[in-house]
């Protein structure tokens, strides 16, 4: 699936389930290799769209988002509200289920 340029949290493709997600997206700047693991397991996630795998995966990246979050030093960062952004993408996709 393509990613539009936008740097989009979610690759938003014109199907009517990642419609839905389209809502969900929102701007990120490059990303760091401290971002990596968690962007990558919350990107799997959230393009996740076998409804059986979604639970399991959206665990899994709540998870890896909560460890980064406590090795922030400071809570107020840039990248601190991403992450937070992400975990309410994360819910979203919870209630879609």
């Amino acid at each position: 699936m393509k990613q539009q340029a936008t740097g989009c949290l979610f690759a938003c493709t014109p199907d009517a389930d990642s419609s839905m997600r389209k809502g969900l997206c929102a701007e990120t700047p490059s990303v760091s290799h401290n971002d990596r693991e968690w962007l990558d397991v919350y990107r799997a996630a959230a393009m996740e769209f076998d409804r059986d795998k979604l639970p399991a995966s959206i665990d899994v990246a709540e998870k890896a988002i909560h460890q980064r979050l406590r090795g922030l030093p400071i809570a107020h960062s840039k990248e601190h509200r991403k992450l937070r952004d992400a975990l309410n993408s994360l819910a979203v996709l919870k209630r879609m289920l």
